[in-house]
C-alpha cells in the first residue's frame, strides 16, 4: 500500500477515535444523548459553534478546550491528507484528460507526442491551472536555446 493511502487511511481513523471518545466523553460528562453529544462535536471542531449546546459541568468545559485543540488538529490533518490524495492520484491522471480535450493547436503545428503522454509537470501551465488552480506551476525543466 502506497504512502499517501496510509496516511488518508490513519487521517480517517483518528477522525472515528475522536468521534468515539467524545461521545463517551460528553454523554458521561454531560449527560446528552448520542446524537447531541456528536452534533455538538462536529460544531465544535470544524469551528461553526452554533451555541445551542453547550457544556456546563467544569469538567466538561475543560475537556472542551483540549477537544476543541485536537479536533481542529485533526480535522485540518484530514483536509490536508485528502487534498495531498487528489494531488498524487487524481490529479495526475485528471491532467493528460484535461489537457488533450483542450488541445488548441493548429494543424500546422505538429507536437512531438500527444498531451495525454505528457506527465503533469509537461503540460502547459494554463491547462494545469484550470484543474489546480491552487498549484498551477510545476517544476518544469528550462532548456537554453
Amino acid at each position: 500500500m502506497e504512502e499517501i493511502t496510509k496516511s488518508l487511511i490513519f487521517a480517517f481513523l483518528l477522525i472515528a477515535i475522536l468521534y468515539a471518545f467524545g461521545a463517551i466523553a460528553y454523554h458521561n460528562l454531560e449527560h446528552w444523548r448520542w446524537v447531541d453529544s456528536i452534533y455538538f462535536m462536529t460544531a465544535t471542531f470544524t469551528t461553526v459553534g452554533y451555541g445551542d449546546f453547550v457544556p456546563s459541568t467544569d469538567e466538561g468545559k475543560i475537556f472542551t478546550v483540549f477537544f476543541m485543540w485536537t479536533g481542529i488538529s485533526i480535522g485540518f490533518y484530514l483536509i490536508y491528507t485528502i487534498s495531498k490524495y487528489r494531488e498524487e492520484k487524481i490529479d495526475h491522471r485528471l491532467f493528460p484528460f484535461v489537457a488533450h480535450i483542450m488541445d488548441r493547436g493548429s494543424k500546422k503545428e505538429k507536437k512531438k507526442k500527444y498531451y495525454s503522454e505528457m506527465s503533469p509537470e509537461e503540460i502547459p501551465r494554463d491547462i494545469r491551472q484550470i484543474i489546480n488552480p491552487a498549484r498551477p506551476s510545476a517544476k518544469r525543466k528550462r532548456t537554453k536555446k
